[in-house]
């Protein structure tokens, strides 16, 4: 890789767009890199080396670029991912924006956030671990929404805080799942105590909670055009 480019490609976890490619390289050269299979598509107009793996770090900020703002905040699965807690990789980036977007590889929530409730994690702005760990527990699967609750038991979060938190949900989705959920969550010894508890302990009512909603909003800006739109 070029200096320039690889000087650009350092201070952005290892991506780097199209058009930081083509103030290095020719429009040949970049399809040639693409097509051999040294340079990897992340999102659109957004690029990585082969070699260089898709780190969470490296997917947020990818998704930062495609965007086309300034920041971005990564939040459910992915934000878990930065904070250690139990989320297979698989997932797609997950990040916090001003309009709903689902692909196969990157989903925009538009969620309401508070400043209160936002980390620096590893370089990277998230939902911080308690409200992340209540939005896995609310959408995920009921054994990875479990398996996510005690990741945080485990972290030192307390039950109290974590019910806290979900009163600001209440009526959101997934919502009596995570009430049902967090009174069963342990810190358990093995992955496999997960499974059993999930499987051994009956399904309680729901406990009614208290409507808290966060009122601010990210900003944002339109998003980058891919190789595609530049050819």
């Amino acid at each position: 890789m070029r200096p320039g480019l690889e000087e650009v490609r350092d201070k952005q976890f290892g991506v780097f767009t199209s058009w930081q490619v083509l103030c290095e390289y020719t429009r040949t050269e970049m399809r040639t890199l693409l097509d051999s299979g040294e340079w990897v598509r992340v999102f659109r107009g957004v690029f990585r080396e082969a070699t260089t793996p898709p780190s969470a770090q490296l997917r947020v900020e990818a998704a930062r670029l495609s965007m086309g703002v300034p920041t971005v905040i990564a939040a459910y699965h992915t934000a878990g991912e930065l904070h250690g807690f139990a989320i297979p990789h698989s997932q797609p980036t997950h990040v916090l924006g001003l309009q709903d977007s689902r692909s196969r590889r990157l989903i925009v929530h538009r969620d309401h956030i508070d400043k209160a409730e936002l980390d620096l994690t590893h370089g990277i702005v998230t939902t911080n671990p308690t409200r992340t760990a209540i939005d896995v527990a609310r959408t995920a699967s009921r054994p990875e929404a479990l398996a996510t609750l005690e990741s945080a038991l485990r972290m030192g979060i307390s039950r109290t805080a974590l019910t806290t938190e979900l009163q600001r949900h209440h009526r959101r989705r997934g919502y009596t799942q995570a009430a049902e959920l967090i009174p069963l969550a342990t810190r358990p010894e093995s992955p496999l105590s997960t499974c059993q508890h999930q499987t051994i302990h009956p399904r309680p009512q729901a406990p009614r909670l208290c409507i808290h909603e966060a009122r601010a909003r990210m900003s944002g800006a339109s998003r980058r055009s891919d190789l595609n739109e530049i050819t």
